[in-house]
């Protein structure tokens, strides 16, 4: 099966079981007083679906396009119609688009959440230079190369956000709450791209492993039915 609709199946699966337990509208709550929101990936729509069911309006940039047509079909069915949600298809890491982004789109913040992807030898060549501009070394990424990947979407994210002046709020899912005292990455980059302000907020919650997209926990797949996990928000201003 070819690979981007396998991974588009598997996190289908998932995607649905977090917005039907209303993990995603958890989410969309943290942006409170935005309108216009730019997703950095929106895996099958499910995220995207909650956020315009609170009434936002949406700017989705995905590179898979096995994501996307499913996106559209979810959101459709859903009652939903074109320009409510506009889709670009695209790669963040990509600095002209990300230049045409600031210049040509209205958005006031910008998300990243639960970012993934599936990995092969193709997607390894094409993302290490990035990486590496990125600051990561040869065996940080070969270690945990989904780790790897979603640290470079998430700074590019932050990057896009910097140079339109916008707030962006970032969910990763873990096994571990993110605070102010336990933050192993976030206030660095707070830091390193000039926010003013960083806030945390957790959810504990499950997800499911084997029947969804496999979780990674520490380089190593978790083979379980499902998974405790938290989802852990990260909003910069």
């Amino acid at each position: 099966m070819n690979e981007k609709i396998k991974y588009s199946e598997q996190w289908d699966i998932s995607a649905q079981y977090f917005y039907n337990k209303g993990y995603y509208s958890w989410m969309a709550d943290k942006l409170t007083g935005y309108k216009n929101v730019l997703e950095v990936g929106c895996g099958t729509g499910y995220s995207t679906l909650a956020l315009v069911e609170k009434g936002y309006r949406v700017i989705v940039v995905e590179k898979n396009p096995e994501c996307i047509n499913k996106a559209k079909k979810l959101l459709y069915e859903n009652g939903y119609k074109r320009g409510e949600v506009s889709f670009i298809t695209g790669d963040i890491v990509d600095e002209a688009l990300r230049n045409k982004l600031v210049k040509k789109f209205k958005f006031d913040i910008t998300i990243c959440w639960n970012i993934g992807t599936y990995w092969n030898r193709q997607m390894m060549e094409k993302y290490l230079p990035y990486m590496y501009e990125y600051g990561l070394d040869s065996l940080a990424i070969s270690s945990n190369p989904e780790s790897a990947y979603a640290e470079l979407i998430i700074w590019n994210a932050c990057r896009l956000a910097k140079a339109k002046e916008v707030p962006c709020n970032i969910v990763e899912r873990g096994s571990q709450l993110i605070t102010a005292q336990t933050d192993p990455f976030y206030y660095v980059l707070k830091n390193e791209l000039g926010f003013s302000s960083i806030e945390y907020d957790n959810k504990p919650a499950d997800s499911l492993s084997n029947g969804g997209r496999m979780l990674t926990v520490n380089g190593k797949i978790n083979a379980e039915e499902k998974v405790e996990i938290v989802f852990a928000s990260i909003l910069y201003k």
